[in-house]
């Protein structure tokens, strides 16, 4: 029989491992989310027009382009 006490920590450090694999993961997908963003405004996409393919609200990607493009300059290159 296994020692619930020790099945109970195995199962935490699992999930803890998963949870740290999936924070990467979306931290690396926001970036990428991001970068996908600036570019699209860079090519002369409108703020609604990028809304309408994520879910942020055509006010929440000014703010986000705003706060990731601190000279504003709409660099694709970024």
């Amino acid at each position: 029989m296994t020692d619930p006490i020790t099945a109970t920590a195995d199962r935490l450090a699992a999930v803890l491992d998963a949870l740290e694999q999936a924070d990467e993961q979306y931290h690396a997908w926001r970036e990428e989310r991001e970068s996908l963003i600036r570019q699209a405004k860079a090519l002369g996409a409108s703020h609604r027009g990028i809304a309408s393919r994520t879910s942020l609200s055509h006010t929440g990607v000014g703010r986000l382009i705003a706060r990731t493009t601190p000279d504003r300059s709409w660099d694709p290159t970024r």
